[in-house]
């Protein structure tokens, strides 16, 4: 009986050895029912095991064509990412129901513009001032920017351009609008709503 006694003692002891070594390190060891751990069902944001059902092994299927998200069915844009669609935004200007009375624009610029162009626009900002980054166009005092028609700049922070990516992503179609108006009052030049036509080319939310 002390025979098995200590031929148990000593497997047991190997035994915690053995796992101690395994699972030393980067190594978490062994896992008690990974099923809890690693579903085995297909999660839209999880891409396990390549999903035999839907194209391209994906787990998240891609919507129906026309499809719009809950909420964003105002949000529609008609002119493309083209040369053709930035040329074409020449003729679009605010909406007829734009109004900016709290300075929501100047709020948002400073939020989204500023790291980059600067307080006023003199793209100064602190990614430019470490070097991060190349001005991609005239500081907004600058000719060009007073120039520029209002819905070039809509397109630009719609689909981005040069160096700037979208900005549809943080900003409503009317704050891009209000956002777009900040940018024209920092170069000092006139940008009332009240003189700028309607677009159907945009409808604002």
């Amino acid at each position: 009986m002390k025979r098995l006694l200590y031929i148990t003692s000593g497997i047991i002891a190997l035994s915690s050895l053995t796992i101690g070594c395994v699972s030393r390190g980067n190594d978490t060891g062994w896992e008690y029912a990974p099923d809890m751990a690693y579903s085995k069902g297909y999660e839209p944001y999880n891409q396990g095991d390549s999903n035999l059902v839907n194209p391209y092994g994906m787990s998240m299927r891609e919507p129906v064509p026309g499809t719009v998200a809950i909420g964003k069915a105002t949000n529609h844009y008609a002119l493309d990412n083209s040369a053709e669609g930035y040329e074409a935004a020449k003729a679009i200007s605010f909406p007829a129901d734009f109004e900016d009375n709290n300075q929501r624009g100047k709020y948002l610029f400073n939020i989204y513009c500023t790291p980059c162009h600067g307080t006023n626009g003199g793209n100064d900002g602190e990614i430019f001032k470490h070097g991060l980054g190349k001005p991609a166009w005239a500081n907004f005092q600058d000719k060009y920017i007073k120039e520029i028609p209002v819905g070039q700049i809509y397109h630009t922070l719609t689909y981005g351009k040069n160096n700037m990516g979208s900005h549809a992503y943080a900003l409503k179609p009317m704050d891009r609008w209000r956002v777009v108006r900040y940018v024209k009052q920092l170069s000092g030049a006139s940008a009332e709503p009240a003189a700028a036509k309607d677009s159907t080319a945009v409808k604002p939310n």
